[in-house]
């Protein structure tokens, strides 16, 4: 979660208020602000059965990816990137849920799975924005293990779930909405 820059200058402002007060009451004052600042955290913090509402609200089927690639990125790692087609007529797509399987294959052509090896087996989160009826292009940078390819590099993958942006309070408000 990144730190916003409100809550920097709230923290920062209330360590100065802590130095004004008299030396004899600050471990009380301290005290109470670090037990407010655990409550308030708990209290933000999304529950698991929050974030699943904005689960799978687009389903897998009005997800198309055009032109997925899995690059060489410079220096370490890979790179996924390709463009995501929208097809839901009402939500934007927030972050998609992606299982990524390499395999490393001998054989003479591209089709043969009888002696493929896997070499990895990740779920990785796309963050993207994708507004209903559109295309986006996403970019996700992956840290895998080192891959030795005896043959030659075969990858898949498989969309395992899809998120839609939770509406802001102010959007529920009719005199906002189109």
């Amino acid at each position: 979660m990144p730190i916003r820059a409100p809550v920097v200058w709230l923290l920062i402002l209330a360590f100065l208020v802590l130095f004004l007060i008299p030396p004899r009451y600050r471990l009380q004052v301290l005290g109470s602000f670090i037990l407010l600042t655990l409550i308030g955290f708990l209290l933000s913090q999304p529950g698991e059965k929050r974030l699943e509402e904005f689960r799978n609200l687009v389903s897998i089927e009005q997800v198309k990816f055009i032109d997925i690639e899995l690059q060489r990125s410079p220096g370490v790692g890979q790179k996924l990137v390709g463009k995501v087609l929208n097809h839901s007529p009402s939500y934007a797509l927030t972050g998609l849920g992606v299982q990524l399987i390499i395999k490393d294959c001998i054989g003479s052509d591209d089709t043969s799975e009888e002696d493929c090896i896997v070499l990895e087996d990740v779920q990785i989160h796309l963050p993207l924005f994708v507004p209903p009826q559109e295309e986006g292009k996403f970019e996700k940078r992956l840290y895998l293990r080192e891959l030795h390819i005896q043959g030659y590099k075969q990858w898949e993958y498989t969309v395992l779930y899809t998120e839609t942006k939770q509406r802001e309070f102010w959007e529920k408000i009719p005199f906002f909405q189109d």
